[in-house]
Formats: structure tokens, sequence, C-alpha cells
């Protein structure tokens, strides 16, 4: 049982179920826009998870995961952003496998990730390595192993934050079957939480996916809520895009 429902919190800390929202004429323009302009920023990031799962001093029998999560790429020298849980997801799952059981019966899962590397929107694969950490906002930064022979595609837009309804724009890519394809999501804006650190909710969304504005603005990426109420609960939400850049700073 534990060793299936590893498989499925894996799955589960990789991807959202999203909503279909109506859309203007002009929404459908920007979207087409944004997917021509920064789909190339909007990468897969490859690599192989071991997990090690602990219950009451025993380990339990488990299998590599192998990670398939979306990216963004910030500059052309590569700098990406990817949610930590999903390379890592070893705090959330202890706490799901973990929920009603007395403390002897806790299970502790750890996680080892290797041989990670950007697919690029031309097949490519790029190695790359976490140059950053940040557990509290869900950060994990990445940059290439090697200086990326020509500038890579990033998002260098302004930023924007939206007002709560307002309808935003999710990019992501499809998997292997739709040709790895850039597509777009529409979501609108549930709210905007200011404390204690900004985050917005949406309609729906993709972890790791970049979310912009309907003018094309750069609103945020769609990370994981650290939830000190409720460990084993980490809701999406979308990190504002001037707090990823000032992070990010510490990572150059």
């Amino acid at each position: 049982m534990i060793r299936r429902s590893v498989v499925a919190l894996t799955s589960l800390s990789v991807c959202l179920a999203t909503q279909v929202l109506a859309q203007t004429p002009d929404e459908r323009a920007a979207a087409r826009e944004l997917v021509s302009k920064h789909g190339g920023a909007v990468v897969l990031v490859l690599g192989t998870a071991k997990l090690r799962v602990n219950q009451g001093g025993k380990d339990v029998p488990t299998q590599d995961q192998r990670i398939q999560v979306h990216g963004t790429v910030l500059d052309a020298a590569g700098l990406g952003i990817i949610s930590l849980t999903t390379l890592d997801p070893s705090e959330l799952m202890s706490a799901q496998l973990s929920r009603g059981r007395a403390a002897g019966a806790a299970i502790t899962v750890t996680a080892e990730t290797t041989d990670l590397r950007y697919r690029l929107a031309d097949g490519k694969e790029v190695p790359v390595r976490v140059v950053l950490r940040d557990k509290e906002l869900d950060l994990a930064f990445l940059r290439p192993v090697e200086k990326p022979a020509t500038p890579m595609a990033a998002i260098d837009v302004t930023s924007a934050r939206p007002a709560a309804i307002d309808p935003v724009i999710v990019l992501h890519r499809l998997p292997e079957f739709a040709e790895w394809r850039v597509t777009s999501l529409f979501a609108s804006v549930q709210a905007v939480v200011e404390k204690p650190r900004t985050f917005l909710t949406l309609t729906g969304g993709v972890i790791g996916s970049p979310v912009f504005d309907t003018r094309g603005r750069f609103v945020g990426v769609v990370l994981r809520l650290k939830n000190e109420a409720d460990p084993a609960n980490a809701p999406m939400v979308v990190l504002p895009a001037n707090d990823i850049r000032e992070v990010a700073k510490q990572a150059n």
C-alpha cells in the first residue's frame, strides 16, 4: 500500500487539474502571442528521484521515480525556477503518509535527485544543477552545468499583479504524445493574499508554469504553499514575479 501511495503522491506533486473558462477573442489572441513570444522559456525538467521510505524505523522497498516537471527560464544564461516540492516531495509525502498515525508509526520519506536536465523546445537536453533552494517559498533555482553556447529563451518582460477576478493565462507544455508543444490555459484570480506573504490563488494552473495577465505581463509562477497548519495539504498558489526575481538575485 505504501509503495503504491509513493507513486500516486509523486504524480500528485507534479500536476493539477485545471478549469476551463470562457474567453474573449482578445484574450485568445493574447494567449497565442504569449505562446509565440515566451513558449521557449517554458521547459520540462527531467531527472530521477530516489525515494527512501522509513516506517517505524524500518525501510520500505521503493522504486526510483522519473521526474518530469515544468520549469520557467528567467534569464538568457539559463537560470530557471521550479517548484521545490516537485523536485523533492519528501516533506509533503511524509506528512501525507503519516496522517492519522501514532508517533511511533510515523513514516519518513527522503529524496535524492540525479541527472537533472532541461528539455528545450527543440528537443535538446541541457544538464542542470540546483543552485538555490527555499523551502518556505517552495522554490528551487536551476542553472546549466555548462554556460549555454547561445542565449536561452527567457521571460524578461514587465511584471504585473492582477486583482481578484482578473483573468490570467498560464503557459505549459503538453506531454510527449502531443509532441511537447506549448499551449495555454485560462484561469482567473480567486484572491490576492497579503500576509504572512503575498501570493495569488487561481481557479486552475500547472505547477512550475509561468502566469501572465492578458496584456502579456509576467504575474508569477505556480508553486505550492507551505501550510504550517496542515503540512499534508500544500495548495497551489502563484508566487509574484517581483518576489521571485528578488530571491533569484541570491542564485546569481
